[in-house]
């Protein structure tokens, strides 16, 4: 299972105008698609999370179980954020384009759509202090650019406001949930 996911992961980024058609061939549901790629990355980041924090910010007054409610905070920032950038992207498309996209689309959009935000949880749950990462983030643009066409079939014209919108919020969203649930557990800071 690691394996499929390693190659998609590469595909997708070294490849992304093979990797988009190959996706929609593949026509998975918003199911699959969580419990073959997100679900093992979303697992991955927040097991990282829990182990970087228990060797490098572990005190004898910090619990184990604050350890995993932060692993379990962080993964489900990342769940809680697939599920609201699929929202956001139906309603900018029915928007902007006139085009209802089918959970088929959206999930395929979202989930491998947000693969450099799992690898940058899962770089910064290893080494926090490799915050500057996150410039990887505009890749997110190049990718959503490709998926347009692939998934939408949207010209290139058309393409700024998908692909600058999506970016946008697929850089905020799981920065701001994150925030937000890790405020509502403030006795476990």
């Amino acid at each position: 299972m690691y394996k499929e996911i390693i190659k998609k992961i590469i595909l997708l980024l070294a490849k992304p105008e093979v990797a988009w058609p190959q996706f929609m061939r593949e026509g998975f549901t918003n199911k699959q698609i969580l419990k073959q790629f997100c679900y093992p990355l979303m697992g991955v980041a927040s097991v990282l999370k829990i182990i970087q924090e228990a060797i490098f910010h572990r005190h004898p007054a910090y619990p184990i179980h604050v350890l995993i409610v932060h692993g379990l905070v962080y993964f489900g920032s990342l769940l809680a954020s697939f599920y609201l950038l699929q929202y956001i992207l139906k309603i900018l498309m029915q928007k902007r384009y006139n085009i209802t996209p089918t959970k088929e689309q959206s999930s395929i959009v979202i989930g491998y759509g947000l693969v450099i935000v799992f690898l940058l949880f899962i770089a910064t749950a290893v080494m926090p202090s490799f915050f500057f990462l996150w410039i990887f983030y505009l890749y997110t643009a190049f990718l959503l650019w490709v998926a347009a066409e692939s998934v939408f079939s949207l010209k290139v014209e058309e393409r700024g406001v998908f692909v600058i919108g999506m970016t946008f919020f697929m850089m905020i969203v799981p920065v701001v949930v994150y925030g937000l649930l890790r405020g509502m557990t403030p006795n476990l800071q």
